[in-house]
């Protein structure tokens, strides 16, 4: 996804229970409390709150959300993994290994399904019901609603050209006129869009925008395009099944910087103390060649975030 919002079982416990008994302890307490929080409140600007917290509004409603409460059993790393994204199988070895960091017992939940792109309401609930992390996330900048939080990156991929044709080397060696598949919405689109506007009529490629990486890369296939711009983790998943793959080959972007992200899971906001241990256990885990030796045994298209 790009950021591509998408996405086992537990005990819970009824979410109300804790905060009554809460309560009752602190009854004695309730006035002075009370009066505290009421200047803490009238003292605070309304964008100190909200930059706190996010509104009510601002967070997506899950059916039956308010019956989901937690899980008794705090000796398990829970983390969602979902298998329309390309890196499913590499991010659950890295979450695996995160949870061995932690001292936890990685507990995963897979989410399947048949929608191309998940609506923000289902990665609410999915966080809600199966999973503290979601993993699988292109970490954009200032991409994020303020009821997630994102963990560091665990590794870093491109966007790349590939070509069919041995002759075209570099994005420079495509003649004028000839087209481009490219996955539309990303940085890479947007860059190699707004390159291709600068230059004079006569000399532009035609990129065409197309809606998934996989649709880039049939395109290429079929010699609807010379040339596709693709996230190289969709290309390495396309190659794993495809033969016809084999002859694809990396062009240099020249004259256009590479495009990268870094990729990492999401929390709810709430969820600040998890996501440090996790960010820790991350570094740790990268210091060590940890996370290298992962992407090395899958032959993964990405490296280590330094």
């Amino acid at each position: 996804m790009d950021p591509g919002f998408r996405q086992g079982s537990a005990e819970k416990i009824d979410p109300y229970r804790g905060r009554h008994q809460l309560l009752t302890g602190l009854r004695p307490a309730l006035p002075l409390l009370f009066s505290a929080l009421a200047f803490a409140m009238a003292t605070l600007s309304p964008g100190v709150a909200s930059a706190q917290q996010p509104e009510f509004y601002e967070v997506p409603f899950a059916p039956g959300q308010w019956s989901i409460g937690r899980p008794l059993d705090a000796s398990h790393f829970r983390y969602c993994v979902d298998e329309r994204d390309p890196d499913w199988e590499v991010a659950a070895a890295i979450a695996d290994a995160i949870a061995a960091g932690l001292l936890l017992e990685p507990q995963q939940y897979v989410i399947e399904s048949g929608i191309v792109r998940e609506d923000i309401t289902r990665i609410y609930q999915t966080l809600l019901e199966h999973c503290d992390v979601q993993l699988g996330f292109k970490l954009i900048p200032e991409g994020l609603p303020e009821w997630v939080i994102a963990t560091r990156p665990y590794y870093e991929a491109q966007y790349v050209f590939v070509a069919t044709d041995p002759a075209i080397q570099t994005l420079r060696d495509l003649a004028p006129s000839r087209p481009i598949a490219a996955t539309m919405g990303t940085s890479a689109h947007l860059q190699l869009f707004t390159y291709a506007s600068t230059l004079a009529p006569e000399e532009r490629w035609p990129v065409f925008p197309m809606g998934t990486n996989e649709l880039s890369i049939a395109s290429l296939l079929n010699g609807t395009v010379d040339l596709a711009l693709v996230w190289a983790p969709s290309l390495w998943a396309e190659q794993r099944g495809n033969p016809e793959l084999a002859e694809i080959h990396l062009v240099d972007p020249s004259p256009l910087r590479p495009s990268s992200l870094g990729v990492g899971g999401l929390l709810l906001a709430e969820n600040t103390y998890l996501r440090t241990a996790i960010d820790d256990a991350i570094a740790a885990l990268t210091a060590d060649g940890t996370i290298g030796a992962i992407l090395e045994e899958y032959d993964f298209a990405a490296a280590p975030t330094r």
